[in-house]
């Protein structure tokens, strides 16, 4: 007996011991491994200035000028080539809705009288065209530029534009008077591609 109680509380220690250690040994889990990403494959060209591709085996030529930028919608106008005699013209718009969004639509040079056209339609929008309380009024190019006209509760008739195919940035709130300037971007991108040369 005496053996026993002296030996007793020696045998608690160690064994407390040992459960101890396993516990201070273990490591915390790895954490879960974060789900893949996925990736879309890319939208086919809608316009023929997104989709240019040079022949095999010639150089390309970018030439453009940036034409001005409005309210975070920028426009400029360029043209592409290549030494086999390939060629698109148009302009580009990018729509900066912040500093970490930014997104370009492309416009053929065919598309811009069109587009001025929609954009006076949408300037010349100063009421509800509708009888509902809200009201929109859209254009969209096939490079998915596109312009807006809707009524806000504080502001009266509001403007937006946007841009990207993909992914989207927007601008919101314009007024009539940035409306009026971009549209004078517009028209100085069709009176500059109006004075190329064909073989320029």
């Amino acid at each position: 007996m005496r053996i026993i109680a002296r030996v007793g509380p020696g045998v608690c220690v160690v064994w407390c011991i040992g459960l101890a250690l396993p516990a201070a040994a273990q490591t915390p889990a790895p954490a879960a491994p974060p789900p893949p990403m996925m990736v879309a494959p890319p939208l086919p060209p809608a316009t023929m200035l997104e989709g240019f591709t040079p022949a095999i085996g010639s150089l390309l030529t970018l030439g453009f000028d940036d034409l001005g930028e409005v309210g975070g919608v920028s426009v400029d106008v360029r043209e592409l080539r290549d030494t086999r005699g390939g060629r698109v013209r148009g302009l580009v718009v990018e729509v900066t809705e912040s500093q970490a969004i930014t997104e370009q639509s492309f416009v053929d040079a065919d598309e811009i009288p069109e587009l001025l056209k929609a954009i006076d339609a949408l300037i010349a929008t100063t009421g509800n065209p509708t009888q509902f309380k809200s009201f929109e009024v859209r254009y969209a190019t096939k490079g998915e530029l596109e312009l807006s006209a809707s009524n806000s509760r504080n502001r009266g008739v509001v403007f937006s534009v946007t841009a990207g195919r993909l992914l989207k940035a927007r601008r919101r709130f314009l007024n009539a008077g940035e409306m009026h300037q971009l549209r004078t971007l517009f028209e100085a991108a069709s009176q500059k591609l109006a004075t190329l040369a064909p073989d320029k």
